[in-house]
C-alpha cells in the first residue's frame, strides 16, 4: 500500500492497530522460541549471544534477523534459582510477533561475555560486529538479511555495525544515540556532566562485576552453563574494565590520554568514512530535549550520503514520554507519535529492507520534526529547511533584546552557583526518566542575567541551532557560561525551549565550521584561560531546536554560570563577577527563523 505522505501519521496508526491485534492472538497462544549460545571471535574471545524466534517457529526455518549488540545484559535471571527474568522489551516483543528473529549478545568485556573493554563503543566492540553478523547468517533460522536497532547504547552499535561493512547488513535504526561521547553525554560544553555519568558508571560497572546484591538480578548463563563456571570466568575477566566515571574525571579534554584511552577513540565519529562506505540505509528517532543527541542527528544526517529518515520528537529519551514545555508540567503525558506508531514506523522500515515490501518508506520525507509551542509536526527534505534564514538579536539596556543593537554598555553578573533545570531536565533523561518542569523558569530566571524582547507582532518559528555571541570578561580565568532560550507567555510565564554553553577555557574558535556554525575543538592544546578583567568573545552553538513563537510571547536569553543539579561547579573555588558587553559589536544570538504568515 501506497499513500501519500501527509498520510504518514493515520496510515503507520492503522498498521499499529493492526500488529496490535495480531500480536494479541499470537502472544495469547505460542510463546516465543529462545536458546543461547557462545560465539567465537577471531581473537578467541566468547561472546553470549540470546537467540528469539518467533511463535511456532522452529530453528530450521529461515526469518529476517534483528540485532541488538548491547552492554546492558542481553537476559537475566533470578540469582537464587536461575529462573529466568522477562527481559525483552515491548518494541522487541513486537518484531519477534511480526515474523523477525532476534538476536540479542553482551558485547565484550560485559555481560555473560568473556574479555575486558578498554573504553565504551571501543574499535574492538565495534569489530566484532562483524563476527557476530558472519555467525547469525551461517545459523538454519537466519534468512541471510540482517538489520540492527536500539535506543540509546544500543542506538548507537545499531549505527556502528555498519561500519564492519558486512553485506548481509540491509538497515539499521538508531534511536536516541551517541555521535560524540564527549560533548554528549559526558563533557558537554566542556565541562563533567556528573549528575549523569558518576550515576551511569555505576550502574554499568555493577553489570559489569555480575553484582547481584545492587541489581537484585544476575545476568543470564548461556545454555549448558548449569553450573556458571563460564559465567564466573567471563565476569573475572571484566576485572580489567575500568571505571568509566574515573576516566571521565580524569579526561578533561577530547585529546587527554587515559592508559591509551582517548574519547576520538569511541563513537560512531571514528567510524564516519566506513559508515558512508556502507551506504546502509538508516531510520533515526531522536528528541530536540534527550541530551546533545539530536546535534548528532543533525551532523549525521548533513556529514553522511546513507539513505536516511529522521523522525524528530519533543519527548525525553527513548520516546516513552513527551516533554514539550507548552504541554508538560510536573505530570506525564503521552508521546507524540505514539508508541504504537512509533513500532509501526520501524516495522515498515524493516519490512521494506529486510524483506522487500513495496510499501511507502522510500515516500517518507527525510526530516519529520516536532515544533514545540505549536505542538505540531512538519517535514523538510533538506536540513535546515528551506525557508530557514538566519535573524540577530542583541542584548541591550534595561534587560532587552533587540533587532537593533543600541547603545554601548555593559551589565555585572556574579554567578548563581544555585542555577539549576532541576532533576528532570535533558542530562537526567539519560538514565530513562521523563523530562517536566521546565514549565515555569521565573523563578530561576530571577537568578539569572536575562535579555527579553517586546511582545512579538507575528508568530515567529525558530528551526535550527541558535548561535550566541557573548561579548565578556571575568574576574577569573575560567568558568562556566550557559545560555538558555525561552518562550516567556502574555501572562509572564516562561518556559525552556534549549540551551547551549562553554567552558571558558574552550573558547578558541575551531576550523572548518559545518552548516556555518562555530565549532570548538576541546583539546588540552587549544585550552586558553581567561585574563582577568580583558573582554573575549564567546562564540557556541545551542542545541537544535523547533519552537513556535506565538504572537503576543517574548523571547528571552537567560545567561548563567551553573546547573547545579546536572554539572560539576566551575570553577571549583571562588564566585565569579561577569561582566557582559552589549552594543554595536557586543554580545547577540543569531535565531533560525522561519517566517509565518
Amino acid at each position: 500500500m501506497i499513500l501519500p505522505r501527509t498520510h504518514l501519521s493515520v496510515a503507520l496508526a492503522a498498521v499499529a492497530i493492526l500488529a496490535a491485534s495480531e500480536c494479541s492472538l499470537l502472544a495469547s497462544a505460542q510463546a516465543n522460541v529462545s536458546f543461547s549460545n557462545y560465539v567465537t571471535m577471531p581473537d578467541g574471545v566468547r561472546l553470549a549471544a540470546e537467540v528469539y524466534l518467533p511463535p511456532g517457529a522452529t530453528r530450521d526455518a529461515p526469518l529476517p534477523v534483528l540485532l541488538q549488540l548491547t552492554r546492558y545484559w542481553r537476559a537475566q535471571e533470578d540469582p537464587h534459582t536461575g529462573a529466568a527474568i522477562p527481559s525483552l522489551s515491548s518494541l522487541d516483543r513486537f518484531f519477534l510477533q511480526n515474523g523477525y528473529a532476534l538476536v540479542v549478545a553482551d558485547v565484550r568485556g560485559t555481560g555473560a561475555s568473556f574479555g575486558f573493554r578498554t573504553t565504551e563503543y571501543g574499535e574492538q566492540e565495534v569489530r566484532d560486529g562483524y563476527a557476530v553478523v558472519d555467525w547469525i547468517v551461517n545459523q538454519p533460522w537466519s534468512d541471510g538479511s540482517v538489520g540492527a536497532y536500539g535506543t540509546s547504547y544500543t542506538g548507537t552499535t545499531a549505527e556502528m555495525v555498519t561500519a564492519v561493512n558486512h553485506p548481509t547488513i540491509k538497515a539499521v535504526i538508531p534511536g536516541w544515540s551517541d555521535w560524540d561521547g564527549y560533548t554528549s553525554p559526558v563533557r558537554p560544553y566542556g565541562m563533567l556532566a556528573s549528575g549523569f555519568i558518576r550515576t551511569w558508571g555505576s550502574y554499568v560497572g555493577w553489570q559489569d562485576d555480575n553484582n547481584t546484591g545492587q541489581l537484585g538480578a544476575s545476568v543470564r548463563r548461556v545454555d549448558g552453563d548449569d553450573d556458571g563456571a563460564l559465567l564466573a570466568a567471563a565476569v573475572a575477566e571484566h576485572a580489567n574494565n575500568p571505571d568509566v566515571y574515573e576516566v571521565a574525571t580524569w579526561a578533561e579534554y577530547r585529546d587527554s590520554d587515559f592508559e591509551g584511552i582517548k574519547f576520538f577513540d569511541m563513537g560512531p565519529t571514528m567510524w564516519l568514512d566506513e559508515i558512508e562506505q556502507s551506504q546502509v540505509p538508516m531510520l533515526v528517532l531522536v528528541s530536540w530535549l534527550d541530551a546533545g543527541t539530536i546535534d548528532g542527528t543533525i551532523q549525521r544526517l548533513t556529514r553522511l550520503t546513507n539513505a536516511q529518515k529522521v523522525l524528530i520528537m519533543a519527548s525525553g529519551h527513548g520516546g516513552g514520554g513527551h516533554a514539550s514545555p507548552f504541554v508538560v508540567g510536573s505530570d506525564p503525558v503521552a508521546p507524540e507519535p505514539s508508541a504504537d506508531e512509533q513500532f509501526a514506523m520501524r516495522l515498515a522500515f524493516f519490512d521494506h529492507y529486510l524483506r522487500g515490501v513495496d510499501n511507502d518508506v522510500l515516500d517518507w520525507p527525510n526530516v519529520r520534526y516536532f515544533t514545540m509551542g505549536e505542538e505540531a509536526f512538519h517535514e523538510a527534505d533538506t536540513w535546515p529547511p528551506a525557508a530557514s534564514s538566519p535573524r540577530r538579536w542583541f542584548m541591550a539596556a534595561d534587560g532587552a533584546l533587540d533587532l537593533e543593537p543600541g547603545s554601548d554598555g555593559t551589565d555585572s553578573y556574579t554567578v548563581d552557583f544555585g542555577v539549576t533545570t532541576g532533576s528532570t531536565n535533558r542530562w537526567t533523561t539519560q538514565m530513562g526518566g521523563p523530562v517536566r518542569d521546565l514549565d515555569n523558569r521565573g523563578a530561576m530566571d530571577a537568578r539569572m542575567l536575562t535579555y527579553t524582547t517586546a511582545p512579538l507582532e507575528h508568530d515567529l518559528e525558530v528551526t535550527g541551532a541558535p548561535v550566541v555571541m557573548l561579548e565578556v570578561s571575568s574576574d577569573h580565568a575560567d568558568g562556566a557560561f550557559f545560555v538558555y532560550l525561552e518562550d516567556v507567555d502574555p501572562a509572564g510565564r516562561s518556559r525552556y525551549v534549549t540551551e547551549g554553553g562553554l567552558r571558558a577555557v574552550h573558547r578558541r574558535p575551531y576550523e572548518p565550521k559545518h552548516l556555518g556554525e562555530p565549532l570548538h575543538s576541546f583539546r588540552q592544546d587549544d585550552a586558553l584561560p581567561l585574563v582577568p578583567g580583558e573582554m573575549t568573545e564567546l562564540e557556541f552553538r545551542m542545541w537544535p531546536t523547533s519552537v513556535l513563537f506565538r504572537k503576543g510571547h517574548r523571547i528571552r536569553v537567560a545567561i548563567a554560570g551553573a546547573d547545579a543539579d546536572t554539572f560539576d561547579r566551575l570553577p571549583a573555588e571562588g564566585t565569579p563577577t561577569i561582566t557582559l558587553h552589549r552594543g554595536r559589536s557586543g554580545s547577540s544570538i543569531l535565531l533560525p527563523v522561519i517566517e509565518r504568515e
